[in-house]
């Protein structure tokens, strides 16, 4: 049946994860290259839709909580809804472009989240891509962070790439990554 077929493309994914996951830290480079570009920054977005949703909303929770850099997650439909007030290019913003994360997954956002990606780099944005497929970042980002692609677990191996650039940025920054301030390891209720 139907949902015997998706439960098994899920097992599936699910069981690929770990070695996914480590294909994504072969990036650690790439993203010590995108954490520098994010110093000196004061704010950056990081957008994705469908599952790259929550990934972008987690991704910009880890950049704030480890560097202490403002960062909103939002999803690439909600762009024109006040973030695109935000974006400044190298030309008109205090510190050059702004930077927006896109995750841009071969999947059935694919073609909503690149015309976002185009809108955001006509307007100067510093546009950074996660995706699962190169040829999705043609004409956007020259150096793409290219994660394995993994069925409905794709998105969830752009964790690994965001979280990464918000470590190699706290390191930058002097920021113990163990440690944020004003923030409890364990959350405790009286």
């Amino acid at each position: 049946t139907e949902h015997s077929a998706e439960a098994n493309l899920l097992k599936e994914s699910l069981m690929r994860l770990p070695i996914c996951c480590g294909m994504a830290l072969k990036n650690r480079e790439q993203c010590q290259q995108v954490a520098e570009r994010l110093n000196g920054k004061d704010h950056c977005f990081v957008l994705g839709k469908g599952y790259g949703e929550p990934v972008a909303m987690e991704g910009a929770l880890k950049i704030k909580e480890m560097c202490y850099l403002h960062a909103e997650g939002y999803s690439g439909g909600a762009l024109k809804h006040g973030p695109f007030a935000l974006i400044e290019s190298d030309e008109n913003g205090k510190q050059g472009a702004t930077p927006i994360i896109m995750l841009i997954l071969d999947d059935n956002h694919a073609h909503h989240m690149r015309t976002a990606a185009e809108e955001v780099k006509a307007r100067g944005a510093d546009v950074i891509v996660i995706t699962d497929k190169a040829g999705l970042a043609d004409g956007i980002d020259d150096k793409p962070i290219v994660i394995p692609s993994n069925g409905p677990m794709t998105a969830l191996g752009a964790v690994m790439p965001i979280q990464l650039i918000a470590y190699e940025l706290a390191m930058l920054r002097g920021i113990n990554p163990d440690t944020p301030r004003n923030l409890a390891k364990a959350v405790t209720v009286d």
